[in-house]
């Protein structure tokens, strides 16, 4: 069973860069990051009123749900929908492949005893950062040389940091919510999903325009409901499920297959095909990750 939620959680994790790419093609940026996590927030307030599952977090309560929700939810949705504007849906996910790397690394400081530095390990951080250095290169030359091509490289910026979110927050998740039974998990997650809401509406509406209820078209929503239900709610419940039965890190090793993923949607819905360099850094940090997650002999 753990492996049937492996398998489902990286194509949801995968096809969610494509649905991305479709919103903030159409919408601004934040605004298309707010309508995903309201998607989100619609599923969870139906399912759990369905299973009349606890909403309230008592106040002393609130920040393990927050910290939460800016790690996993807000920032680095923001990123991915600021990101992705300049980029395409394949570098999202070479990018959310190496969150594994920052899962590692946040684990060997935040969870002593589950995750230890060796050399090798050592060895699998320094070629991840490579491959990702081998993916920037062509646009760093650019940027230098074009105006333009700064707008990209941010945008890479602006992935990394989604990524670097999303290794921290799987190991908090663990820390603060899994390992933490004083709160219901469904409580916790609701107020998560609030959480990013509020704040992603607010941003939103200082700084750019509120979009048409026309540009709403059938391709528009349904990318919104394929982000924001299945690439989201859909993926944290199966997400907060192996993180009970494999570990953080582990559990983060279900973005080999994102890239993957992500790189095929590109081709057979967009028709791009990935450079040479694309290919040798997804190649290093396929590498990075099986160092890293090779089991450490006693």
């Amino acid at each position: 069973m753990s492996y049937l939620f492996a398998f489902c959680l990286a194509l949801c994790w995968g096809t969610a860069f494509l649905a991305s790419k479709n919103i903030v093609e159409v919408l601004p940026p934040y605004w298309g990051a707010f309508a995903r996590v309201l998607a989100g927030l619609v599923f969870f307030i139906i399912l759990f009123s369905i299973q009349k599952a606890p909403f309230k977090c008592p106040l002393r309560q609130l920040w393990r749900p927050w910290v939460i929700s800016l790690l996993l939810i807000l920032l680095p949705f923001a990123a991915l929908s600021w990101g992705i504007q300049h980029t395409v849906p394949t570098i999202a996910g070479i990018f959310n492949g190496t969150v594994p790397i920052w899962s590692f690394l946040a684990g060997a400081v935040l969870l002593k005893g589950v995750d230890r530095f060796t050399w090798r390990r050592a060895a699998g951080v320094l070629i991840g950062l490579a491959g990702l250095l081998v993916i920037m290169r062509p646009q760093w030359q650019a940027a230098l040389t074009a105006p333009a091509g700064q707008m990209t490289l941010w945008g890479y910026m602006a992935l990394l940091f989604m990524a670097l979110c999303y290794g921290l927050g799987n190991v908090l998740t663990k820390k603060i919510m899994v390992d933490n039974t004083t709160l219901p998990w469904q409580a916790n997650t609701f107020h998560q999903y609030l959480f990013a809401a509020v704040v992603l509406c607010g941003i939103s509406l200082l700084t750019e325009p509120i979009p048409s209820w026309t540009v709403f078209n059938t391709k528009l929503v349904l990318s919104i409901v394929s982000a924001g239900v299945i690439s989201s709610a859909v993926a944290f419940l199966l997400m907060i499920a192996l993180i009970k039965r494999w570990g953080a890190t582990r559990m983060a090793s279900v973005t080999y297959f994102s890239p993957i993923i992500a790189m095929g949607t590109d081709i057979l819905f967009r028709g791009r095909i990935p450079h040479a360099p694309e290919l040798m850094g997804m190649a290093l940090i396929f590498i990075s990750l099986w160092l890293i997650q090779k089991k450490v002999d006693n």
